[in-house]
């Protein structure tokens, strides 16, 4: 397989999976996330519906609530780990360079894609 090709198919999985868990409604990832992320940092629409809900988490808190809704910060986070699978499974040239490559690209697909 060429490079760029391995390097093109990388991106898009990391992009795949980014989406999976940033944006889709797919309830058994949807759910869950939208739980953690209002238990982390509740907003205002999440209170009204659980009225003894309290920001547990503080700033931290705040911190996982962006990272598990911006797809630029979540693609760095995927991209390591498909990157190691693939490594696993074929001969990955510069992993490192790999995982930059796809978790910059998957940012800018989203960017480009994604409301």
């Amino acid at each position: 397989m060429p490079l760029w090709l391995l390097y093109v198919t990388i991106t898009l999985v990391a992009y795949r999976i980014t989406r999976l868990i940033v944006q889709d409604a797919f309830p058994p990832v949807g759910v869950p996330r939208d739980y953690l992320i209002n238990w982390w940092s509740p907003d205002d629409e999440w209170i009204a519906d659980h009225p003894k809900a309290e920001p547990h988490w503080g700033a931290l808190g705040r911190s996982l609530r962006y990272l598990f809704t911006c797809p630029w910060c979540m693609s760095v986070w995927v991209a390591a780990p498909v990157v190691y699978v693939f490594t696993l499974f074929t001969s990955v040239p510069m992993p490192y360079a790999a995982w930059i490559v796809a978790a910059a690209g998957t940012g800018l697909i989203a960017h480009n894609l994604d409301d």
